[in-house]
């Protein structure tokens, strides 16, 4: 084993006993480094630990801060002259809720969003991370709202003693169109908060999805809670900003409905979904919403793009998670023509357009085929075909095929009429694309590419996107070394993209792309010993099938990787883009930041670039 490949396995751990002598050979020679690394991280969720610290971050921050600072002493000064310090501080303190609100009306308008990163903007300011802005803006305005709540107590409760038996406390809180409206405002505050923490959002994300509904009538409440001048000031600007940017991907998102053209399923909970580009155009990494109106009319989903920019189709992969996912895999089988021959839906398209020939039954002479109009893009991605343990529930079906033929087979000349149970594809809508980290990928010449599980989603269309620009237009591409690092828990999840993996590896690109796996899951020591039984030397890896890929199994040794990578490429700025689980993502960034410094006197520099799932 090279060097590179020793460095790249990291945390091995000693064999059982059982595995043979010839195991233990294998292990020794090929990238069989290492069995199962236990998980020693503690039981605290990982949502509970500090966020990471950035530059960006903390500017971002100070910025925030001070905002907030001067609109308080402003309005604390202003009114506190006129009606006191505890009344100017609670109209403060209401000032800064509404600037929080409207901030969060802006971080959440994509389309502005997206439309200002393709501004010199774009250089200084991340517009991916506007939801993290969305999460600031939230904390400021709970801060603010107990801030309030609290002032307003002690200002009721003032009143109350000070009126001698004229007035009660009880009758301030809620007889009072303030008190009324400022309790409900706070019961809504708290239940869109409560329902917004990572542990419901992940495994209740229709709760979260709804229960973030509640923002309209909290808008409405401010209303009657504050005064209109400063309703005026502060919502109506920005809200208005958010109800046009919803409206305009409300128009666009139904302009273009694109048809279905084949759903996968894949091994380890996940299917594949390849719908009609109809124009759309977008860059590596990107993401589109999807909505399904016969599984709900107001939720959109948030999926990356796994298809290249130079492919005729779009593609993503859905991890199925939720209830609303599940729904939509049922819908899938529900439709699924797996029982019909492609032949037969065919000639059957063809009779549905006259071009059936009456004498043999088949088409006419001069009718190009389905097949032969697809054979020039078929011939351009070898990925194309399903994995070992894939499903194919649709596959291309033609727009006059848009139906399920029962499981019966249907003879080429029947009629439309003659088919039984027709069922409808599900309709889809999509919104998009929406800017990501990934998407700067190609302003680097040296990639490292990191994805744990199904965060390998954006950098399949990074590699489709290589794929071609090393094999059609190689002389124009920049890129001079790409490394590809893919952890997984379970050896089914590799055939996401087996295909994908399997033609980068026979295409003559070793010098500039070397792709390594990693296996993390629990494995039987059965399974071990079969797979180092049955692994030729030299041949092709008994995991992946790549003959220049070997599998790793066991965590990634990034800070020996990173090291490696640095010594390799002095002087150059190298783009480390991650996608996967938070905890990954932070000790990626901590072992970039220790090796930018390390080799700071050879000027090389790793560009961190973070997207998490």
């Amino acid at each position: 084993m090279g060097e590179f490949e020793a460095k790249y396995a990291g945390g091995a751990a000693s064999g059982p006993t059982a595995v043979t002598r010839r195991a233990s050979l294998l292990t020794r020679n090929r990238a069989f480094d290492g069995y199962k690394i236990t998980d020693r991280r503690g039981k605290r969720e990982a949502w509970l630990q500090p966020p990471d610290i950035t530059v960006r971050r903390i500017v971002f921050v100070g910025l925030w801060v001070a905002v907030q600072l001067v609109v308080l002493i402003y309005k604390w000064v202003a009114v506190g002259q006129k009606a006191g310090t505890l009344r100017g501080f609670s109209a403060a303190t209401m000032a800064c809720l509404m600037v929080s609100i409207s901030a969060i009306f802006l971080f959440m308008s994509p389309a502005l969003l997206e439309l200002l990163r393709r501004t010199v903007l774009s250089r200084y300011v991340v517009f991916e991370k506007n939801v993290h802005a969305h999460k600031i803006a939230a904390y400021t305005m709970a801060f603010w709202s107990v801030a309030h709540v609290i002032t307003y107590y002690y200002i009721f409760h003032a009143g109350a003693a000070a009126s001698k038996g004229k007035a009660t406390f009880g009758g301030k809180l809620f007889g009072t169109k303030v008190g009324r409206t400022g309790h409900a405002l706070l019961f809504l505050f708290v239940f869109l908060f409560a329902t917004s923490v990572p542990a419901v959002r992940r495994r209740f994300h229709e709760v979260f999805y709804w229960m973030h509904h509640l923002f309209v009538p909290c808008v409405v409440l401010l209303f009657v809670h504050g005064s209109a001048e400063s309703f005026q000031w502060y919502i109506v600007g920005p809200g208005s900003i958010y109800v046009l940017d919803r409206l305009y991907r409300f128009v666009r998102s139904r302009t273009k409905r694109p048809r279905i053209l084949a759903v996968i399923q894949h091994p380890s909970n996940v299917i594949e979904l390849k719908i009609e580009r109809r124009g759309m155009r977008f860059q590596v990494g990107q993401y589109i919403y999807l909505n399904v109106p016969s599984i709900s009319a107001l939720e959109w989903h948030p999926f990356t793009l796994t298809s290249a920019p130079e492919e005729e189709e779009l593609s993503v992969h859905i991890w199925v998670g939720g209830d609303w996912t599940r729904r939509l895999v049922q819908r899938f089988q529900d439709t699924a023509v797996t029982t019909l021959e492609h032949k037969g839906v065919e000639l059957l398209m063809h009779h549905l357009r006259g071009e059936i020939d009456p004498a043999s039954g088949l088409p006419r002479a001069g009718v190009s085929t389905q097949y032969n109009r697809r054979t020039s893009d078929a011939s351009r991605r070898p990925w194309s075909r399903p994995g070992r343990n894939s499903t194919v529930l649709l596959d291309r079906l033609p727009p006059e095929i848009d139906f399920r033929m029962s499981g019966a087979y249907v003879h080429p000349t029947a009629r439309v009429a003659d088919s039984q149970a027709a069922v409808k594809l599900p309709t889809i809508m999509v919104d998009g694309p929406y800017g990501a980290p990934t998407q700067q990928v190609f302003d680097y010449e040296h990639i490292v590419l990191v994805a744990g599980g199904i965060g390998v989603t954006p950098m399949s269309s990074v590699l489709k996107s290589l794929y071609y620009q090393l094999t059609e237009a190689r002389h124009t591409c920049r890129i001079r070394k790409v490394y590809f690092l893919w952890v997984c828990r379970d050896v089914q999840a590799l055939e996401w993209f087996q295909d994908l993996l399997a033609a980068l590896d026979e295409e003559d690109i070793g010098d500039i792309l070397e792709i390594r796996t990693y296996l993390t899951g629990q494995m039987p020591v059965e399974q071990i010993r079969n797979i180092a039984l049955y692994q030729d030397p030299g041949g092709p890896d008994a995991i992946t099938g790549l003959h220049r890929s070997p599998t790793y199994y066991g965590r990634p040794n990034f800070n020996s990787i990173l090291e490696d990578i640095g010594l390799r490429t002095p002087g150059a700025d190298i783009g480390v883009f991650f996608c996967g689980p938070k905890p990954m993502g932070r000790s990626l960034r901590k072992i970039t930041r220790k090796w930018s410094n390390q080799f700071r006197y050879t000027n090389t520099k790793f560009v961190f670039h973070k997207e998490n799932f």
